[in-house]
């Protein structure tokens, strides 16, 4: 199982964890011009021949918080399809039985 997130076309993956309950911990810092877009998180079970797509969770940049310290993270539970706007993801439907921890925040420039 693997995850990629995705902002304004750029993409990173965490490396594929085996398990029921996988665990990740990798942190990803994306640079950001425009706040009305939204994250893409989506979880993959990795296959033999090809992966399969357990669920996607949209967040609005918007209502992401700016932080400098790590917080406990919010569930998120992970849906079936993704809602699209003049060709953008603007959220996302059909809820899975799958939930996903995510601690998203904002930290400004140095």
């Amino acid at each position: 199982t693997y995850v990629t997130l995705k902002v304004q076309n750029v993409k990173s993956t965490t490396v594929a964890v085996r398990g029921d309950q996988p665990c990740w911990e990798q942190d990803f810092m994306f640079e950001i011009s425009r706040l009305d877009l939204g994250l893409i998180v989506e979880v993959w079970n990795k296959g033999l021949i090809w992966d399969t797509l357990v669920g996607t969770v949209w967040i609005a940049l918007k209502a992401i918080h700016q932080s400098d310290e790590e917080g406990p993270g919010e569930w998120s539970t992970l849906e079936a399809e993704v809602v699209m706007k003049h060709d953008e993801i603007c959220g996302t439907k059909n809820p899975t039985p799958h939930k996903i921890l995510l601690d998203t925040r904002f930290e400004l420039p140095f």
